[in-house]
């Protein structure tokens, strides 16, 4: 995923698999973080 902003850009890798291993669960969460808070990303990552 990519989104332009005034700044630059934001670039977010995410595999297109049905299943995800922890660590690339926590590699995405990582990435994430750093264009969104954790607190806002927490309800998609956390039940």
């Amino acid at each position: 995923m990519r989104r332009l902003i005034e700044t630059g850009k934001e670039t977010l890798t995410i595999p297109k698999h049905k299943q995800l291993d922890t660590g690339t669960c926590r590699a995405i969460l990582k990435q994430a973080s750093q264009y969104i808070s954790l607190s806002e990303l927490a309800e998609y990552f956390y039940e």
